[in-house]
């Protein structure tokens, strides 16, 4: 009876050890059935914000790992989310933006000085809620959210562009919003796919054959890696 007993449980082990492996690769792929999830769209947007990111083999490992610690074992502290992925404090934080940008993990203030993920306040939640349709469905440049705000008119415009950039500021500067860059001398938005498709058209984007990293060549021209410092050359056009 003892011996039955100990191969049932044995048996019993076994069966939760491989639903929970299931389990896990379940939620792993959330991220990875979403396609628009690449590392080549991680390096255009790491491009956007002025960061030349070289390839990496374990990119798509890393990427599951941070998803996976914020959205299934609702991890906070940034550091530790870093050490699990084995990625660096600050290259964790820009895969986590990103993720953001994805519609991958929700509305978390992202707290540099402590280094944690922070759930949103109910005033952040109330401007997020009256921004995203101008940011994300539309575009709209800082005058155009302006005038469509109530009480707004052609004497007063001014001072509500003036209210909206503080606003979007504010949840810019705790990573509340993405894809979008503020221009705090012009008081102006520049948004990442409006960006995008301009360079589109006068450029062409190439992967460095030395590191990998994507770069923006004229079409027809050459320039070096912004990473490694290689020339590259667009040979499309003859």
């Amino acid at each position: 009876m003892e011996i039955i007993a100990i191969i049932g449980l044995i048996l019993f082990i076994t069966i939760l050890s491989l639903l929970s492996n299931i389990g896990t690769k379940k939620k792993y792929s959330n991220i990875n059935r979403n396609q628009t999830i690449t590392q080549e769209s991680y390096q255009r947007y790491a491009k956007f914000y002025e960061h030349a990111i070289p390839a990496d083999i374990l990119f798509e490992k890393k990427m599951n790992i941070i998803y996976q610690a914020i959205v299934n074992e609702k991890k906070r502290d940034i550091k530790k989310i870093a050490a699990k992925a084995n990625c660096s404090y600050d290259e964790c934080i820009l895969k986590i933006r990103y993720l953001k940008n994805k519609r991958q993990i929700g509305d978390l203030h992202i707290d540099h000085i402590n280094g944690k993920l922070l759930p949103c306040t109910e005033e952040e939640s109330k401007l997020l809620t009256k921004y995203k349709p101008f940011l994300y469905y539309n575009h709209l440049t800082i005058s155009e959210m302006a005038s469509r705000l109530p009480g707004a008119s052609i004497a007063n415009l001014e001072k509500y562009k003036e209210q909206v950039f503080n606003e979007l500021k504010m949840l810019y500067d705790k990573d509340l919003i993405n894809g979008v860059k503020l221009n705090e001398v012009d008081k102006e938005i520049l948004y990442y796919t409006v960006e995008k498709r301009k360079k589109e058209k006068d450029f062409i984007s190439m992967r460095c054959g030395n590191c990998g990293a994507i770069n923006d060549v004229n079409r027809g021209g050459k320039t070096r890696c912004e990473y490694c410092n290689t020339i590259m050359e667009d040979n499309t056009i003859e």
